[in-house]
């Protein structure tokens, strides 16, 4: 349950239903269907049925699109991953032609936890993917918001170590 490559530790960072799971009725750990970005009518799916790979998560071309060498391998494992919470679209990151692990959904306290000075809101401008950097009009309230009306879902490059930032808000 706690084996994805492009995912860390599902049962804290993967965002969970109480809606029983559609394929054997478990309430444990139900991952909560909306985020997998299907057309279908999926609710809720458990993390063992997920594991044994009933369903997977659909991956957008434009994501897909982002990783070049063993792309169809990638985009496969990507999928058979769980869902990253996305308030507006998938935003998935890349780094070093490989999709990057979610870590987590971080709160002005995992910046500064994360930062060498206690400088959080340093640590947040240096991490924001680039195609964000430019949108930001004041730093200090995307800081202010953090875990109210913004996300901010971090990522790690399993190859280089890089951590990057994805936020989205409401």
């Amino acid at each position: 349950m706690d084996n994805y490559k492009y995912f860390e530790n599902a049962k804290k960072n993967g965002y969970f239903t109480e809606t029983p799971c559609q394929f054997c009725g478990s309430n444990e750990f139900c991952l909560d269907g909306v985020f997998f970005q299907r057309s279908d009518d999926l609710s809720s799916i458990c993390l063992t049925c997920f594991d044994k790979r009933q369903i997977s998560v659909d991956i957008p071309n434009y994501v897909a699109n982002k990783v070049e060498n063993n792309r169809n391998d990638k985009v496969t494992e990507l999928g058979f991953c769980p869902p990253v919470p996305w308030i507006q679209n998938n935003d998935w990151p890349v780094c070093c032609d490989d999709f990057m692990v979610y870590i987590g959904e971080w709160e002005q306290q995992e910046f500064i936890e994360h930062s060498t000075n206690g400088d959080g809101l340093a640590l947040l401008k240096e991490l924001l993917i680039d195609e964000l950097k430019d949108n930001v009009e004041s730093y200090e309230a995307l800081w202010e918001d953090l875990g109210y009306g913004t996300a901010a879902f971090a990522f790690k490059c399993p190859i280089c170590g890089k951590i990057k930032v994805v936020c989205q808000d409401y």
